[in-house]
Order: structure tokens, then sequence, then C-alpha cells
């Protein structure tokens, strides 16, 4: 895995910190989507984030897979490289995007809902 997809903590830094939730919607697809072009525009960082309630190991590691095969996917499709990070966070939803949200300079969620 590139190190610039690797999930893990990450530093903020300097650069304008952009957190988009992303799930398997489409509207969370146009999220991550709006929130690579807007990094580029920026000179920002996105945050790429899914947030796991908990459970075996095996379905967190299939989560951690899947999160980074849905970035990377984007990524080749903007063209945007070397300005995301991707992170898996164990944790109620509400209470992880909102500790988010405070680090964030924007907070970028598509409508989440479950798949059809």
């Amino acid at each position: 895995m590139s190190e610039q997809l690797q999930a893990r903590t990450v530093s903020r830094g300097t650069r304008p910190w952009i957190v988009v939730g992303v799930g398997p919607t489409e509207e969370s697809r146009g999220a991550l989507l709006w929130a690579l072009r807007e990094a580029e525009r920026r000179d920002g960082t996105v945050l790429a984030v899914t947030v796991w309630d908990g459970g075996p190991e095996e379905e967190r590691a299939a989560r951690e897979a899947d999160l980074v095969a849905r970035v990377r996917d984007v990524v080749e499709e903007t063209g945007v490289h070397g300005r995301t990070r991707v992170q898996l966070v164990a944790g109620p939803v509400a209470e992880v995007l909102t500790a988010l949200a405070d680090r964030a300079d924007v907070l970028v969620l598509g409508q989440h809902h479950a798949p059809r």
C-alpha cells in the first residue's frame, strides 16, 4: 500500500484539512470526489475516514481494505495524488464525526443511507 494511503493516525500539519466520511454509497463517493478536487484547489489534505463500530478483527481488516480501495479509485479518477490520508476510526459515528469536525477546516459528508 502506498504511503499516502496508509490507514494510520495522521498529523494535521499546516495545510487546510478536509475530512470526508467514506462509505458504500454513491453520495459518499461524490463527497470524496469533491473533497479531493477541493484539496487540490486549496493546496490542502484530505483525511478519508470510515467509522467502524467494532467487531471481529476480520471485519476491521475488510473495512480498512474497502476504505483504501474506495480512496484509491477516486484518486486515480481525479488524478489528485499525494493529498490523501485514510483512517479507520472505531467508535459511535456521531462522536467520531464530532471529534473530527473539531480538527477539520472542512467536514464533508455524503448522504449516508443503506445501499439499495
